[in-house]
């Protein structure tokens, strides 16, 4: 209870009809120190109700020196996710195994998780989001680097079906698949070769097939005993008065000699082909294949018969067939034989190509057949077969 007012006050004047009057107390000092709530009676940080004053809110961070009861989860699975994707990496880099290529895929997906890991004020496990996201931005950084190495400069995949050139040095210069037997196409140590040459085009010819179809031969020669090529033959076709009415892209093997190559040019309306001009692929594109570690095709039987049953007398259609055989390493597929047809001042007059989808490396000889749109009577036959 409050202290009255002590005697005397004017307070406690009695009224004028002698009736005494109410006492009055004082308004009581709260800052008084006896007014101060005990140590004992203060609330601890947990007793407070939901909605008060000192009630902390929903998802705030613990109090200092107190357990974090917030869930990990999703902080452990974004360093799970990281770990596996560095690990992915290594065996990317160390096997070539292709589960390698999930490894980004899973890098991304534990940055994005720790992330939300760390961000969030309704997630615990803070360190593991940490460590999660340092690996998964390392892991990134590195995944960068063996794509760019895998993939090169120009992105084109350094796997096996890349030819690389002749200048990059010899121990990833052989192009797969023209060893001969018992060799892997590679030089000897110590061995010397000399500076590669360019192809050349030594005879062209084209003439019309039907509709607005016209076919074309070239005959490259590679004068180098120990260069291949991969080569791409672009082909274009002139009006008589010197304009481009065509072009086309042959693409073949060149082996040391002589290669035909047959080709088409689509050719629509009235123009006519008056000359074709080729190019030959650069000297800087030579691939180095030592002569005797380098296979090769043979065209054996080469035989032509008209067709009796053609609608034209003058030049029938008719057909050309053989046998290829080739003596690699490694079965060939997808081997194209060129037929030239050639009149008696050996100028090429027709030509034919046939397909064969595989020839064994161990010599087997495989039949082909070649069809002419027109065979002309009187021709020698020459043929020659690549990739």
């Amino acid at each position: 209870m409050p202290d009255p007012l002590p005697a005397g006050d004017p307070a406690d004047a009695a009224t004028p009809d002698g009736a005494p009057t109410p006492r009055r107390y004082r308004t009581p000092d709260l800052d008084a120190p006896q007014y101060a709530i005990p140590a004992y009676a203060a609330p601890e940080p947990g007793d407070a109700a939901p909605g008060s004053p000192t009630a902390a809110p929903e998802g705030a961070y613990p109090v200092p020196g107190g357990r974090d009861s917030r869930p990990k989860a999703l902080a452990i699975v974004a360093l799970v996710l990281a770990g596996a994707g560095v690990l992915l990496l290594f065996v990317r880099v160390g096997l070539g195994s292709g589960a390698g290529l999930l490894a980004p895929l899973l890098l991304l997906a534990a940055f994005v998780l720790s992330l939300v890991a760390l961000l969030s004020r309704n997630q615990g496990g803070k360190g593991f989001g940490a460590g999660a996201l340092v690996t998964s931005v390392l892991g990134g950084l590195v995944s960068v680097v063996v794509v760019v190495s895998v993939l090169g400069p120009c992105g084109t995949s350094s796997g096996d079906d890349v030819v690389p050139n002749a200048g990059d040095g010899y121990d990833d210069d052989a192009i797969p698949g023209v060893a001969a037997p018992g060799t892997d196409g590679q030089p000897d140590p110590g061995a010397q070769f000399p500076t590669p040459q360019r192809p050349t085009v030594t005879e062209t010819a084209f003439g019309h097939d039907f509709g607005d179809i016209w076919w074309y031969v070239v005959v490259v020669d590679n004068p180098n005993a120990d260069y291949v090529f991969d080569a791409f033959l672009d082909a274009q076709a002139y009006a008589e008065d010197g304009t481009v009415i065509g072009s086309s892209t042959a693409i073949a093997t060149l082996l040391s000699g002589q290669t035909a190559v047959v080709g088409s040019f689509t050719i629509e309306g009235e123009e006519l082909i008056d000359t074709i001009e080729v190019t030959a692929p650069e000297a800087s594109q030579a691939t180095l294949s030592p002569a005797d570690e380098t296979g090769s095709f043979t065209v054996d039987g080469l035989a032509g018969t008209p067709d009796p049953g053609g609608t034209s007398t003058r030049t029938p259609p008719g057909t050309a067939t053989g046998t290829v055989s080739g003596r690699f390493a490694d079965d060939q597929r997808y081997v194209a034989v060129t037929v030239v047809a050639r009149a008696i001042d050996g100028r090429i007059v027709r030509a034919a190509t046939a397909y064969v989808d595989e020839v064994p490396g161990d010599g087997t000889p495989v039949p082909f057949e070649a069809w002419f749109a027109e065979f002309p009577a009187d021709v020698t036959l020459q043929a020659s077969a690549h990739r």
